[in-house]
């Protein structure tokens, strides 16, 4: 029975990872990032990890953009 209960704990975890990361590539879209550059954003925020590049730059520092980018309680 832990099993069951384990293997749905991280599928869930799994799905709301998955629609977090979509919501924000949509969000990240709509500012005009290409959806390529918005999926690669959206994960690195996510997961807080990522490579420095000069795309993050402007990501972090656009206004419009660095919302739905910024980790939770922090935009």
């Amino acid at each position: 029975m832990s099993g069951i209960v384990g293997i749905i704990a991280l599928l869930t975890v799994l799905v709301l990872s998955l629609l977090i990361t979509r919501v924000a590539t949509v969000a990240l879209t709509m500012t005009g990032l290409s959806q390529e550059a918005a999926r690669f954003q959206a994960r690195s925020a996510f997961t807080g990890t990522g490579f420095t590049t000069k795309e993050a730059e402007d990501v972090v520092n656009h206004p419009v953009r660095r919302r739905p980018s910024a980790p939770a309680g922090c935009g």
